[in-house]
């Protein structure tokens, strides 16, 4: 990826008015992530991959099966105002309700609208931002963080710069003071001012997939009538520039010989140069020649992700199919995460103390561990290991509240345990359950998964059946463990490059006289098609139903039922979806439907 030195503009545009006095930012997204990629080239492998693989679904026509266009995906965050000790409400110590009209702005301007300044033509980017009802300690929040940094001279004086600390800090250093987990929260950081070696900064973010997933925000342009933060967030879905691929030195135009490959790989955005270096500064191009096309601009010269003197008002289709299937292949955590509710999980639990690791052989930004877990009731999902949290260890039992991590299976039927891996590299991923609840993980009697080879977009699964000696009616710590492909794995290793979870696990004892009578009951009458709804009829009632589509997607985790008929809705069309419908009895059954 080329270093552009292209500026964004500051200033809060209207779409009716452009200021002739223009303060010149850049967004830092380019420079950001080709350091990143220098650091880390197998995060820049795994991009190229998918990037492929997303080609080929698009000429295949494939990726309409896998988009829903209808669904608006909700995406918590959590905005840290990072002051410098200035009161709240002055220029470096935004208020709430300035916070909160910037992120509504930037939802109108997703949703493509006209209160937002968007035209009648843009495409909608299915994305909206929900404030965080719940802190990381499970306490309620509004979803703003303010984090006084006035301890940190250089901030005070600098703001930030990861090019050049003399009179400025790290955006880790900011990071350092407030991180919300990351596969729950999308950290948006707004900060005094924002630089790099390059000049003055709007603000970057980084793709998603990667060992860093958050945004900087300069407080300039941390405001309603601003986009960018929607241009930021595009990043953070995968959306490049518009003129990606332009040859600043040259003037040459990006190539277009495969519009899903080349340039900004979106079909539907026309090829074309920053706009910033036109021959024609502070003037919008509307209705001038494209010289990459030779036709007017289409539209391009108002895209949210161009660099140009137009108010941008526009997303393309394409663009938007892009960003869904970034955001389902790599957040598909955020979609589904429970911060955005107010009622907490109930995990209490207390476990038989075991082997915990104490460090990790080789941290860094290797994307490797766990990134989901579901068993029965438990449905939760994880960052893989990231150096900055320094998550190799993770207990998910006692007073863990953000997922489902206990559940109660039953003794006589199985249950199935499915896995995700980090999103880099293959992985060997095993799980365990204490069954005689000694403090042990026998390497044999007790190792209920393991299997190797495993990639992002797949999941190890096992069926598990408790053996006759297994401890009933208490508490059992089940361990899950993923590292790089290879690694010799055990219950009480020191990982090498990935992560240890451990959850909690009920083994429900049931007497010779209730399983003759479930044996002799038709558990489940139904589970069917009914027009657009899925119907479930039970002669038992029905403790959780969850949906998942054909890539895994949870569609719904409902708990609580109680009822012996449940019936559910199903928007999507000529799609494959897998019900796991939980019984009181703890008897889970699965069954596949097409729509």
């Amino acid at each position: 990826m080329k270093k552009l030195l292209l500026l964004l503009i500051s200033s809060a545009l209207c779409p009716f008015f452009y200021s002739q006095k223009v303060e010149f930012q850049e967004c830092g997204t380019d420079e950001l992530m080709k350091k990143h990629y220098q650091r880390f080239p197998e995060q820049k492998a795994q991009d190229d991959a998918f990037n492929l693989e997303l080609s080929k679904l698009i000429k295949s026509g494939k990726i309409a099966s896998v988009i829903n266009k209808n669904q608006v995906y909700e995406i918590p965050v959590v905005v840290h105002v990072v002051g410098d000790g200035s009161a709240i409400g002055t220029v470096n110590n935004k208020s709430d309700a300035d916070i909160i009209a910037w992120i509504n702005y930037t939802n109108g301007v997703f949703a493509g609208s006209s209160s937002s300044g968007m035209s009648g033509t843009s495409a909608i980017l299915p994305v909206k931002f929900v404030f965080a009802k719940r802190d990381p300690a499970c306490n309620p929040t509004n979803g703003i963080n303010r984090i006084n940094a006035s301890h940190l001279p250089k901030y005070v004086s600098g703001g930030v710069n990861n090019d050049n600390t003399t009179n400025a800090v790290t955006a880790s250093q900011i990071t350092a003071l407030g991180m919300w987990d990351t596969s729950k929260y999308y950290n948006i950081y707004v900060v005094k001012k924002l630089s790099s070696s390059s000049g003055t900064l709007n603000g970057f973010a980084y793709y998603p997939g990667g060992s860093n997933d958050y945004s900087f925000m300069s407080t300039s342009a941390s405001a309603v009538n601003a986009q960018t933060l929607a241009h930021e967030f595009g990043h953070a879905l995968g959306l490049r520039h518009t003129h990606e691929g332009y040859n600043e030195s040259t003037g040459a135009c990006p190539a277009n010989n495969d519009c899903t490959l080349d340039g900004d790989l979106v079909c539907d955005t026309e090829p074309m140069k920053s706009l910033y270096h036109s021959s024609v500064p502070y003037t919008c191009q509307t209705g001038q020649t494209n010289p990459c096309t030779s036709q007017i601009y289409a539209g391009g010269e108002r895209n949210v992700m161009a660099y140009t003197f137009c108010f941008r008002d526009l997303f393309t289709q394409g663009q938007a199919t892009r960003a869904v299937a970034q955001l389902l292949q790599y957040r598909q955590s955020l979609i589904n995460s429970p911060v955005a509710s107010t009622t907490a999980s109930n995990n209490s639990s207390t476990l038989t103390a075991a082997c915990t690791p104490s460090s990790i052989t080789n941290p860094g930004g290797y994307n490797i561990g766990i990134t989901a877990v579901k068993f029965g009731s438990i449905n939760n999902y994880s960052a893989n290991y990231k150096q900055a949290v320094n998550n190799f260890y993770e207990n998910f039992t006692g007073n863990y509240c953000l997922g489902t991590s206990k559940t109660t299976i039953p003794k006589a039927t199985a249950t199935t345990l499915t896995i995700a891996p980090g999103t880099s590299n293959a992985h060997i991923i095993k799980a365990y359950i204490d069954y005689n609840n000694d403090g042990q993980f026998n390497e044999t009697t007790e190792l209920v998964l393991n299997q190797s080879g495993i990639n992002n977009g797949s999941w190890a699964t096992a069926s598990v059946t408790p053996p006759s000696n297994a401890v009933t009616n208490t508490p059992l710590r089940m361990r899950v463990i993923g590292d790089f492909n290879g690694t010799p794995v055990t219950a009480c290793y020191t990982p090498k490059y990935g992560q240890v979870e451990d959850y909690s696990v009920i083994i429900e004892q049931q007497n010779l006289l209730s399983l003759e009578s479930n044996a002799n009951t038709k558990d489940v009458t139904d589970i069917v098609k009914d027009g657009n709804s899925i119907y479930i009829k039970s002669d038992i009632k029905i403790s959780s139903l969850h949906i998942y589509d054909a890539s895994g997607r949870l569609l719904t985790d409902t708990k609580n039922i109680q009822s012996p008929e449940f019936r559910f809705p199903v928007d999507n069309k000529n799609i494959i979806v897998t019900v796991n419908v939980v019984l009181e009895n703890g008897r889970v059954i699965v069954r596949k439907l097409k729509f």
